[in-house]
């Protein structure tokens, strides 16, 4: 399905009635000999770029069990090192 402006799809009906044709046929045509003289579909260099960088891409990640995962590691630093993150703020506290 191709979605016209108003203004194209008058021009289009308008000539599809002095050739004697369907509005869509005619499109058809038209859009048949564009692909056909361009050689196909033609990609932007943005979009080559994009298609380009997508192929050093990291897999897509889910993110809440990245989240969760994160979560947990810091919970785990936490514990490790909560003998010293007691020592360090009780020091801290001391002289004040």
């Amino acid at each position: 399905m191709i979605q016209l402006s108003p203004v194209l799809e008058e021009r289009i009906v308008r000539a599809a009635k002095q050739k004697g044709i369907e509005p869509e046929k005619l499109v058809e045509k038209a859009v048949d000999k564009l692909l056909a003289e361009d050689g196909g579909p033609q990609v932007s260099e943005a979009r080559r770029k994009l298609r380009e960088l997508a192929k050093y891409k990291k897999p897509v990640v889910d993110f809440d069990a990245a989240v969760h995962q994160a979560k947990r590691r810091a919970g785990q630093l936490l514990e490790d090192n909560a003998d010293w993150i007691e020592h360090v703020t009780s020091k801290g506290t001391k002289g004040r």
